[in-house]
């Protein structure tokens, strides 16, 4: 048996190769994930220990929210410092300052490092036991004078003795470049553009004269990390705690690795999906092979075989099939994970140069996923093929019996409505969606419309195929039904198109709806009229707003900072600027009390989060900040706002909770009657001397969030694609076989008259039917996923459904070109047939 099967697949090899690309393209892309975030997760983790690897402890605030960056905890006093040297086993103590410097390009006067990884301003402390920094061209600077690292001083060709402007919380200023420096043997931190002052030029730019964002310890002797610690801990503030330099390294990676892991479970996600669309495939193909084949196996049952053996027999070249795809996409995702680095490389992170990691792990999960979905997509054929019985290999006309499509219509409505609920259920949860319940109620759906599907071929296979028969004549409907006459293989050709195409008009509706979204907030819930950012999403300088202030035209100027916060035990968020200019620019509408009222020493919380923690106006709201706990007098509700969020505070509030000096944005609103170019003029007036800084009007700031809306969908677009070229080679793979199967009938019609060009063109007619079969079902679908994600994420701001009409067109139409595509190589093959050897086929 096993040298029958062997002998079977290469007999079969193009056809069954064509099925294997479906599980190389999957495996490739887990391999090449799995590879990338393996790299990427030793390279920081190595980094960082580095960077830290003669800090033995490091003192600084605590956090008390628990989430949040650096920028987020209040400086320690320097005061500090005598106390920590005095404790034994301090060999010395180093106060680190630390905060955002933008280094400005010369050439072009933006921020050097663009959307990619930060820009940060420290001091040169170089010269003391717990750095690791050294200077690798000119030396240290002092006074107005700047290093920096020479991953960047290389990359943007800047020289020693430039002039260069630099961007932190006041207004820009000039620094003579005098150095540049390397950090643990590296020439860049993970990428970062890292600019180097002395330490009373980094506190007057990123803090005070007497505080430092931490302090950095070096332990005496043979003194452990964790000894050191408890030593220190014991003399410190209950406001400040004592961490080990291990500690810090864990938290530093894990902050990269965190986002690494988003981005990881995406492109698995979108693995997965190749897999899925892939396990159609394979299911159509082994389908198809095994009703060819049926004479072949009977006889292997007449000559003593067992059902068993057979059935083992199918599932052995399914299993090889796997083995050799999962094989091929071993070697193709390492290369997969090479472009993928490079691609970091290309949003600004730059790498240190070493071997790509390959775990054990990765190979076996390689392996598995790839033996697996092929030997489990084989399952029901090798069923089929085991039912064969001898006798068949005496009768020329003996076909497999099909069941009834009753049996389909009942469990593929179960699947159907199972699928729907778990997915209207999982993301009926709100801010938090159970994923797995998504995930497992969309698999279920297609399933179930995958089941259903031989039941909706003939009708929309009739209905598509009139215009067809209207230009094509008798060729036209021929091809037409040769789509209906065997539904079930229609279907599952189209299935495999139907997911991919219906996960683009999921996508597809989501975007709508969100830019709809947007418009619709943008003319409610804002009252600015001009709205100034940092390029990049770079927080900037509170100057700014304060500038703004009092300028012709203009009403009001507010600058506006969040960040996590605790309301009651309950994690949430705050916004913060200027009462009077923010209430007006966010158009807030006031429930109860009076929100006008806000000030120092209070808080306005949005009715819904008031109505669920039982908070009265006038009553002390319990509300956590990074630095601690403190009660908040709620003077006011407003109508939940998307912008808002849940709670608002004024800026005077805010700054006793973060050393976050920077504003996120500043909206602008105009005086009655002021000329809009006017006003605008005055904004850039101000603004010019801030290199990253972007001013937007309404209208500009709604395209703004729907371009960035388009290149998320853009990048979704290019992974589907994937799931839509694995589909397209399945309808290939699919018709050739057919034409196969059909050899006899081919070589008669060609015998009765039709030309070559008439064949070609009935083979091209069934294959865009099946392919806008598989379309119509996946806008369908699409469209129901698409309505339950806008119905999930109205927590998120998406509170209106918009249907894209134009591209739900542009998907059809996407369908019927991929069927002439995937037409080309079967109707030449059936043209060519030799009409005589064709008509002598059995």
């Amino acid at each position: 048996m096993l040298r029958a099967t062997l002998r079977s697949l290469l007999a079969r090899k193009i056809r069954l190769m064509l099925s294997a690309l479906a599980v190389v393209v999957g495996v490739s892309f887990v391999t090449g994930t799995l590879v990338l975030t393996d790299t990427l997760n030793r390279t920081f983790d190595t980094l960082f220990a580095d960077i830290n690897k003669n800090v033995s402890v490091s003192v600084r605030k605590v956090n008390a929210v628990g989430t949040g960056g650096q920028a987020d905890r209040l400086p320690v006093p320097a005061s500090l410092i005598p106390t920590l040297t005095g404790v034994d086993g301090v060999a010395a103590a180093t106060g680190v300052v630390r905060g955002q410097a933008d280094l400005i390009d010369p050439a072009s006067d933006e921020p050097l490092g663009g959307g990619g990884p930060p820009s940060i301003g420290t001091n040169w402390t170089g010269d003391s036991p717990t750095s690791s920094e050294e200077i690798a061209q000119g030396r240290a600077p002092t006074g107005q004078e700047i290093a920096v690292d020479k991953a960047t001083a290389d990359k943007h060709h800047l020289t020693l003795g430039q002039r260069l402007s630099v961007q932190t919380a006041v207004e820009p200023e000039e620094f003579t470049l005098v150095g540049t420096f390397r950090i643990a043997d590296q020439d860049t931190m993970g990428g970062a553009v890292v600019t180097l002052f002395d330490t009373p030029t980094a506190q007057r730019l990123m803090g005070a004269p007497d505080q430092f964002s931490s302090i950095s310890l070096a332990a005496a002797g043979s003194l452990t990390q964790e000894e050191l610690r408890s030593r220190v801990a014991a003399v410190l503030p209950a406001d400040v705690e004592a961490i080990t330099g291990v500690e810090l390294s864990e938290e530093s990676a894990n902050v990269v690795q965190d986002a690494v892991g988003g981005f990881s479970t995406f492109l698995l996600v979108f693995a997965g999906i190749a897999m899925f669309v892939g396990a159609f495939i394979i299911f159509n193909t082994f389908t198809m092979l095994v009703a060819q084949r049926v004479r072949e196996l009977a006889l292997l049952r007449a000559i003593g075989a067992s059902r068993f053996q057979v059935q083992l027999s199918v599932q052995l070249e399914a299993m090889i099939v796997g083995f050799v795809g999962a094989t091929l996409g071993l070697l193709l995702g390492a290369l997969l994970a090479v472009g993928l680095r490079a691609a970091v490389g290309a949003f600004g992170v730059s790498l240190p140069s070493g071997s790509l990691v390959f775990q054990a792990r990765t190979i076996i999960i390689a392996y598995a996923i790839g033996v697996l979905v092929t030997g489990l997509a084989a399952f029901i054929p090798a069923r089929k093929a085991a039912s064969v019985p001898p006798v068949a290999a005496m009768r020329e006309t003996y076909v497999l019996p099909s069941r009834s499509l009753r049996t389909r219509a009942i469990g593929g409505g179960v699947l159907t409505a199972l699928g729907a609920l778990l997915v209207v259920g999982g993301l009926a949860r709100g801010e938090t969606p159970n994923a797995s319940a998504v995930g497992a109620g969309a698999a279920f759906v297609f399933l179930g419309i995958a089941t259903l599907s031989p039941l909706f071929a003939p009708p929309v296979s009739r209905v598509v195929g009139v215009p067809l028969r209207a230009v094509f004549g008798t060729t036209g409907r021929l091809g037409q039904e040769n789509a209906i006459r065997n539904p079930r293989r229609t279907a599952s050709t189209a299935s495999a198109l139907m997911i991919g195409l219906a996960l683009v008009s999921a996508f597809a509706v989501l975007g709508q709806s969100i830019k709809q979204s947007v418009r619709e907030t943008v003319s409610s819930s804002l009252g600015a009229d001009f709205y100034v950012s940092g390029a990049n999403f770079a927080s900037f300088s509170p100057e700014v707003a304060a500038g703004l202030k009092g300028a012709p035209g203009v009403a009001t100027s507010t600058g506006v900072r969040g960040s996590p916060i605790k309301i009651g035990a309950e994690d949430s968020s705050v916004l913060a600027g200027d009462p009077a200019g923010l209430l007006q620019a966010l158009a807030i509408r006031q429930v109860a009390g009076d929100i006008r009222a806000l000030a120092e020493g209070s808080v306005l919380i949005d009715e819904t989060t008031a109505e669920e923690q039982g908070l009265q106006v006038g009553a002390p709201v319990p509300v956590t900040f990074a630095d601690g706990p403190k009660n908040l007098t709620l003077v006011g509700t407003y109508e939940e706002s998307p912008i808002a969020g849940p709670a608002i505070i004024a800026t005077s509030e805010y700054q006793k909770h973060s050393s976050n000096n920077l504003d996120l944005f500043v909206m602008v609103t105009m005086a009655d009657g002021a000329d809009p170019a006017a006003v605008r003029a005055e904004i850039d007036k101000v603004t010019e001397p801030f290199g990253n800084i972007q001013v937007l009007d309404q209208t500009e700031f709604v395209a703004e969030q729907e371009k960035q809306v388009d290149q998320f969908l853009g990048f979704v677009y290019v992974l589907l694609a994937l799931a839509v070229v694995i589909a397209l080679f399945g309808i290939v793979n699919t018709l050739a076989l057919s034409v196969i199967e059909r050899t006899r009938e081919i070589g008669m019609l060609r015998a009765v008259g039709m030309t070559r060009p008439q064949m070609r063109l009935m083979v091209i007619v069934e294959s865009v039917i099946i392919a806008v079969f598989g379309a119509v079902m996946g806008v369908l679908v699409g469209s129901f996923f698409g309505w339950a994600l806008t119905g999930a994420l109205e927590s998120q701001g998406v509170t209106t459904f918009a249907y894209p009409v134009r591209t739900i067109i542009a998907v059809m139409i996407v369908g019927a070109v991929l069927g002439v595509l995937a037409a080309v190589f079967p109707a030449r093959r059936a043209a060519r047939m030799d009409i005589l050897r064709a008509i002598a086929t059995t």
